[in-house]
């Protein structure tokens, strides 16, 4: 039976984005892993944390997709003050993705996150963090590269190891 995954992803708006997202979604179930995620495989009506919560509660890890959703040309850091930086082509991924990293480190699930390199290493999305960061581009071929297998291997251990902890994995 498969084991359930929270996955924390934006809606893809661009073809190279839906590919990424999906090849994800497939490595993930040749693995034996379920992914959930709000508005792909789960849907609300209302009050979408309560159901992110309830979500995260019946799954065993979690994975941080975070691509662009907002790309800014140019803009400033810390205006005015003696370390402002100018910014120029700084991607943002979804909100969410802070929100869901954050729900699921309370819960210690373990956690796996895959950032596009273009994207500001800000808040949940920094490495140094209690879980690894990918910086990659957002091709397909990513999934097959050594550093992804090992950290995705170490991941599936701990998630494998949670999902035999609790019973809720099968939900």
């Amino acid at each position: 039976m498969p084991i359930n995954v929270f996955v924390s992803v934006g809606k893809p708006f661009s073809p190279a984005q839906e590919a990424f997202v999906s090849s994800i979604e497939e490595h993930l179930k040749a693995n034996d892993l379920r992914p959930r995620t709000v508005g792909r495989s789960d849907f609300t009506h209302a009050r979408p944390l309560q159901f992110i919560d309830g979500l995260m509660d019946r799954c065993a890890g979690t994975i941080v997709i975070a691509l662009e959703r907002v790309c800014i040309e140019r803009a400033f850091d810390r205006r005015g003050a003696p370390q402002e930086k100018v910014l120029e082509n700084v991607v943002i991924p979804t909100p969410w993705n802070h929100i869901e990293s954050a729900f699921a480190y309370a819960k210690a699930l373990p956690i796996l996150v895959i950032k596009d390199e273009r994207a500001r290493d800000e808040g949940l999305l920094e490495k140094g963090y209690d879980w690894y960061v990918h910086s990659t581009g957002i091709e397909t071929e990513f999934l097959t590269s050594r550093e992804f297998q090992g950290t995705f291997e170490s991941w599936l251990r701990d998630v494998r190891r949670r999902a035999g902890w609790f019973s809720y994995r099968k939900i």
